[in-house]
């Protein structure tokens, strides 16, 4: 099915007239300057922000029966994308809305008996002795219920203002930056913000008198990237080298830290550990791969004395 451009001048006919496209794959709408035969006015992000602007002032509106269409369906993925088309909805919006509406459902049935259900299902899955686990219990519950009442509402809140896409992306990434950076305060290290947007690292451990560059990545999903992400966005030309995400090494931090934005979890990487990895290797690298380094604080430590080392060879080879 090809894009219709007859009501390519007006945007929420031209949005109508393609909507099962756009929810198919909106990446066609890209605009190349150098290849827009069709003279097309709005690009992929005009309509994603046009559409997630239609959800969220309609959403008051049509919220009972969205959820009502969903149950229809009984609650099927694969339907949410039939729903968005018959409302005119991005698919990817239209998801994200109902999973909170659910989870807001599922919250409202916390209770008591459902925190204990839990804590005995951890105590049950243990081999500690009985001694271990009276020695926890008001420990474990006391951060089950916060941990729980988290869950519960699928993590931190996100965008409850509708803040546009692009502004809302470079937020999400301060936010990942201060989130480590209050982890690694708390963890007791001397560590502060760096403010210079071009630098290659976002914050800065001072451990012993020595100075660590951290770079900090956002993550919401299972993978993560040791590469810079392309620049993109109306106006960029994704082709161009200067827009090209470059591979991050040690030359740039002496730390990766990956943040998932939706607990505050933190993998600490040295990057050390990664510069031996080819190209296609750090593309994408799933979280399982990382283990090793999740909330692994020690990291520093060992990182300092790594460093020490490698000083003090040197100066003996001198």
């Amino acid at each position: 099915m090809a894009i219709n451009y007859t009501n390519k001048d007006n945007l929420k006919l031209y949005v109508a007239d393609n909507i099962k496209e756009i929810n198919t794959r909106i990446n066609q709408f890209k605009i190349d300057s150098q290849n827009n035969p069709n003279k097309a006015i709005f690009d992929n992000t005009d309509i994603k922000t046009y559409l997630k602007n239609k959800l969220f002032e309609e959403l008051g509106t049509f919220k009972i029966s969205l959820v009502k269409d969903f149950e229809s369906f009984h609650f099927k993925k694969n339907k949410i994308v039939d729903i968005a088309n018959t409302y005119i909805y991005y698919k990817k919006d239209l998801t994200e809305v109902l999973e909170a509406i659910v989870f807001s459902e599922l919250k409202d049935e916390y209770s008591e008996k459902m925190l204990q259900n839990v804590v005995e299902t951890i105590f049950k899955n243990t081999s500690i002795s009985d001694e271990r686990k009276k020695f926890l219990r008001t420990s474990i519950k006391n951060i089950t219920k916060k941990s729980l009442y988290m869950l519960l509402q699928n993590g931190f809140l996100v965008n409850l203002n509708n803040v546009e896409s692009g502004v809302m992306t470079a937020n999400a990434g301060d936010s990942a930056q201060f989130l480590f950076v209050s982890r690694a305060i708390l963890a007791g290290f001397n560590c502060s913000n760096v403010d210079v947007r071009s630098s290659r690292y976002d914050a800065v451990i001072d451990y012993k008198n020595k100075i660590f560059r951290v770079q900090v990545k956002g993550v919401t999903k299972t993978t993560v990237s040791f590469r810079d992400r392309d620049r993109g966005g109306k106006g960029i030309d994704s082709h161009n080298e200067r827009n090209i995400g470059k591979r991050i090494t040690s030359e740039d931090c002496d730390i990766y830290v990956a943040v998932d934005k939706q607990i505050g979890m933190c993998y600490i990487i040295p990057m050390k550990d990664i510069d031996p990895w080819d190209d296609a290797s750090i593309e994408s690298v799933n979280l399982t791969q990382l283990e090793k380094y999740r909330e692994n604080w020690n990291i520093v430590s060992e990182l300092y004395d790594y460093m020490e080392k490698a000083d003090s060879d040197e100066e003996a080879d001198a």
